[in-house]
C-alpha cells in the first residue's frame, strides 16, 4: 500500500501505518521488518498526537477493522 493512499479519515499514510502494525501483529510480515519505522511513521504518529507503544498495542491487543465508526466502510467500495 501506498503512502499517499487515505483512508476515511483523510489522512494520508494512515492506512498504511494501520496495515504494516496489523502484519507485524500477525507475524505475516516480510523477513526483517520490525514494525513502524522512523521517517513517515514517527511523523504522522507524532503530528496526530499518539503514543507510539499505546497505538501498537491497541492494534495488536483490539484488532480493529480500519472502520471504527459507524457509517464509515470497512474496506473501499
Amino acid at each position: 500500500m501506498k503512502s499517499g493512499i487515505t483512508g476515511p479519515l483523510g489522512v494520508f499514510h494512515l492506512p498504511r501505518l494501520w496495515q504494516k502494525v496489523s502484519l507485524v501483529a500477525r507475524g505475516k510480515q516480510a523477513d526483517g521488518y520490525k514494525g513502524p519505522g522512523r521517517c513517515r511513521d514517527s511523523m504522522l504518529i507524532k503530528g496526530l498526537g499518539l503514543d507510539k507503544d499505546a497505538l501498537v498495542t491497541f492494534i495488536t491487543d483490539s484488532r480493529p477493522t480500519r472502520s471504527l465508526k459507524p457509517g464509515l466502510p470497512a474496506s473501499p467500495a
